[in-house]
């Protein structure tokens, strides 16, 4: 399972990955008080996960124009695209997802147009995503921490 839980006091997003916790913290997040406070809006994050095995820094933002989350790792780069009315998608080693969401917050990962990959919740300040395959996990859990991304800046 994996869990992504805001930390606003703290100013980071902690990842439960398996038994693995990792942190995500804003761009500008050290420095000056000022650098500080502006960092509590920010919607790019950075952490030290990859997708493959061996440990990789990965960014991942949000674009709140185009609605979209950026997951970048190493040359890798990602993007969701989403639109009104329509579930949002994204392209991952070949195949294509797209993610349904229900006003309840919960949501599901379909591979193509019928496979369910994963099933979610979102609450306030927390994600839950379950029933994924494993090779999947560590892409699932930059997009767990893009979606939370997301709902903080509209809870803003």
């Amino acid at each position: 399972m994996i869990q992504a839980t805001a930390r606003v006091l703290r100013n980071v997003i902690e990842i439960q990955i398996g038994e693995r916790q990792v942190m995500a913290k804003p761009e500008g997040s050290e420095g000056t008080l000022g650098k500080k406070i502006a960092a509590l809006f920010a919607t790019v994050y950075h952490l030290d996960v990859g997708i493959e095995e061996e440990v990789e820094a990965a960014t991942v933002a949000y674009h709140p124009k185009k609605d979209e989350i950026v997951i970048m790792v190493g040359e890798g780069r990602w993007k969701t695209d989403s639109a009104v009315f329509r579930p949002v998608s994204f392209s991952f080693r070949g195949e294509t997802y797209h993610i349904y969401e229900k006003l309840t917050g919960r949501f599901a990962v379909v591979r193509g147009e019928e496979e369910i990959v994963g099933r979610g919740e979102l609450g306030f300040r927390t994600l839950k995503l379950s029933e994924y395959p494993p090779e999947l996990e560590r892409f699932f859990a930059l997009l767990a921490l893009g979606y939370l991304i997301r709902a903080l800046f509209w809870a803003a």
